[in-house]
């Protein structure tokens, strides 16, 4: 029998398909997790799975009568209202909370793998509750940018900006992983054994991509609204993690990973 040279078809069950796969399970898990879902923690996961869903239908829900009933006085006070007590809970109990005295009581008092797990539950629906009063602000105060000649400009430069930002803040959230995007390290006031002091990828250029450039979605979701409401939003709630930042995340990254010096 001739010989050939012709390579046989990888097998169905190749490493190759199997790497493939798990990596795209991986970012499944990242983008779920970034959104207040950590599913890689298998305690309580189908309770929490449902709390998470059911938040997500209730937002949705209240962005289809928020968008239908917009420039109402008491859907658009309702709104601010509801951003102004996601802005105080989220940033506020992150200084309260993160490197503090008030997190190493919390997790004497009820074990380190507990408290972790209570952490994170409350710190996801704090993410995703942050997402949503965004939004709602935004189907609240729609089509305040004027129209501009090319039609679907607003939309069109919304896209690239979510596009931008949200990859920006996954490449950052992959490379640290999520225990870094939900601090983990910061709540145990010590260095995670996982997850170190990244200058890779985006970390090469940016101090915080994640806060900064990573940002840019939430821009971009407003200008598809043409809301200027939702991008006076967004910058605030952008001023107000840079202040968790200075306060808090940065003299915790310097001590634990940098050995006091500032980088």
């Amino acid at each position: 029998m001739a010989e050939t040279t012709e390579l046989a078809p990888a097998p169905v069950g190749s490493p190759s398909l199997h790497a493939a796969w798990r990596g795209l399970g991986q970012l499944a898990v990242a983008v779920i997790g970034m959104s207040g879902l950590r599913v890689d923690h298998p305690e309580r996961r189908v309770l929490r799975t449902a709390v998470w869903a059911c938040v997500v239908a209730a937002g949705f829900a209240a962005e289809q009568q928020f968008r239908a009933a917009a420039g109402s006085g008491a859907v658009r006070w309702a709104a601010v209202g509801y951003a102004v007590v996601i802005a105080v809970l989220y940033y506020g109990g992150l200084i309260a909370v993160l490197d503090t005295a008030v997190a190493r009581r919390f997790t004497h008092a009820v074990g380190e793998a507990r408290a972790v797990q209570r952490f994170d539950f409350v710190l996801g629906l704090l993410f995703l509750q942050q997402g949503l009063c965004q939004g709602l602000l935004m189907a609240a105060f729609p089509g305040q940018l004027p129209e501009v000649g090319v039609d679907g400009l607003w939309v069109v430069l919304g896209v690239v900006l979510a596009i931008v930002g949200f990859g920006t803040k996954l490449w950052a959230t992959w490379l640290t992983g999520l225990n870094t995007y939900y601090c983990r390290d910061m709540f145990l006031g010590r260095a995670d054994a996982t997850d170190g002091f990244v200058v890779r990828g985006p970390y090469r250029w940016l101090r915080n991509p994640m806060y900064g450039v990573g940002n840019l979605h939430g821009y971009g979701v407003a200008l598809c609204y043409r809301s200027v409401a939702g991008l006076v939003c967004v910058a605030v709630f952008q001023v107000l993690i840079y202040v968790f930042y200075l306060v808090r995340e940065k003299p915790f990254i310097v001590r634990t990973y940098l050995g006091g010096t500032p980088a």
